[in-house]
C-alpha cells in the first residue's frame, strides 16, 4: 500500500515548483544512479525520460514493456527523497484507474502524458479524446487522495510536417485550452524553445508551460516558462561522451576516462 500522505505531500511539493517565470530545471534520468547524482547537485525534483529508460533495458520507446518501465520507475523513488514524475509516453494502452494505480505505487507524484498515436506512431490522437484520457487520471489521482501533478505533453510541433513551431501554434494551443480544462497542470508543447512563441503562449494560457531549453536559458525565463526539461538529451550526451572516450581507449589513449 502506497503512503498517500506522504505522496500527497511530495505532489504537493512538485506542484509548487511550478511557477511562471521561475521554471523548474529538470536534468532526465533514466536510473537510481542518475537521479541520486541529480539531487547531490541540487535538483529539487527528478523528472524521468522514457526514451533512455528504454534504451538503457535495450527496448524501445513505443508505449509498451510497462511492467519494465514501471519496475525502473520503483527503483529510482525508492533511491531519493524528491518529488518525482515520471515520464509515461502515451499510458501504456492502460486505463485512467490502472495508470494512477501504477504511477502511486511505483512511488512518483507526477507524469507525462504525450498525445502521439503510438499505433501509427506518426500522427497526433484526437485532441478530445485524449482530453478525456487526461480528465480520467485527474479523477483518479483525486479519488485517491493525492493530487498529482500533470503535464500533457502536446506533439503538434513534431508531428507537424515541416516541423515548424510557429505554423504548429494554432494546434498547440487548442490542444493546450482542451488539456488545461480537462485538469493538466502544466502543459509541454515538446520541441518549443523559440522565446518569443513561449511568451505567445504563457500570455494566451497564463498558465505553466513546460519548454525545451536554449540559449540563454534567460530568455525562456523571461517569457515565463516554468518548466525546463532536457528528455532524452541527457542520456544522448552521456552515451555520445561514452562512445567518444571508448574510442579513444581502444585507440591506446590510457587517459581517456582519466
Amino acid at each position: 500500500m502506497p503512503d498517500i500522505a506522504r505522496l500527497e505531500a511530495a505532489a504537493r511539493r512538485l506542484r509548487e515548483l511550478h511557477q511562471i517565470g521561475r521554471p523548474l530545471l529538470l536534468v532526465n534520468v533514466w536510473d537510481a544512479a542518475g537521479a541520486r547524482v541529480v539531487v547531490a547537485a541540487g535538483s529539487p525534483a527528478i523528472a524521468t525520460s522514457s526514451v533512455a529508460m528504454a534504451a538503457a533495458r535495450g527496448g524501445s520507446d513505443s508505449n509498451r514493456d510497462r511492467e519494465a518501465a514501471f519496475a525502473q520507475l520503483r527503483q529510482i523513488t525508492a533511491a531519493v527523497e524528491v518529488p518525482v514524475t515520471a515520464d509515461l509516453e502515451g499510458g501504456y494502452d492502460l486505463a485512467p484507474d490502472d495508470l494512477i494505480e501504477s504511477l502511486l505505487d511505483a512511488g512518483a507524484v507526477g507524469c507525462n502524458i504525450e498525445d502521439t498515436d503510438h499505433t501509427t506512431g506518426d500522427r497526433l490522437l484526437d485532441a478530445e479524446a485524449r482530453a478525456a484520457y487526461l480528465a480520467g487520471l485527474r479523477a483518479a489521482a483525486d479519488g485517491r487522495g493525492v493530487g498529482i501533478v500533470l503535464n500533457a505533453r502536446i506533439d503538434a510541433i513534431i508531428r507537424h510536417p515541416q516541423r515548424d513551431p510557429a505554423a504548429a501554434m494554432d494546434e498547440v494551443l487548442r490542444r493546450a485550452r482542451l488539456y488545461l480544462q480537462a485538469g493538466a497542470d502544466c502543459v509541454y508543447p515538446i520541441s518549443l524553445r523559440d522565446p518569443k512563441l513561449v511568451a505567445q503562449v504563457v500570455n494566451e494560457l497564463d498558465r505553466p508551460v513546460n519548454v525545451n531549453p536554449s540559449e540563454p536559458l534567460a530568455a525562456l525565463v523571461e517569457a515565463g516558462a516554468a518548466r525546463i526539461s532536457l528528455g532524452g538529451g541527457v542520456h544522448n550526451w552521456m552515451m555520445g561522451e561514452l562512445e567518444r572516450r571508448a574510442q579513444r581507449l581502444l585507440a591506446g589513449d590510457a587517459r581517456a576516462f582519466a
